[in-house]
């Protein structure tokens, strides 16, 4: 017979350690592309909004 526990229990343990880097905190790969792309949005939102023109000259 064979032991099929075993195998479930490390297939387990190794998806869950893949899981980590995603749910990690501020040393996160994930959370600094959140933070690029967020400054990058509300930089292209800063162009697109039309600035008032004065009319000092």
């Amino acid at each position: 017979m064979a032991n099929y526990v075993g195998a479930g229990t490390t297939a387990g343990g190794t998806s869950g350690a893949g899981l980590l880097p995603v749910t990690g905190g501020p040393g996160s790969v994930w959370f600094w592309i959140v933070v690029f792309v967020l400054v990058a949005a509300g930089c292209a939102a800063l162009r697109l909004i039309p600035r008032k023109i004065r009319d000092d000259a």
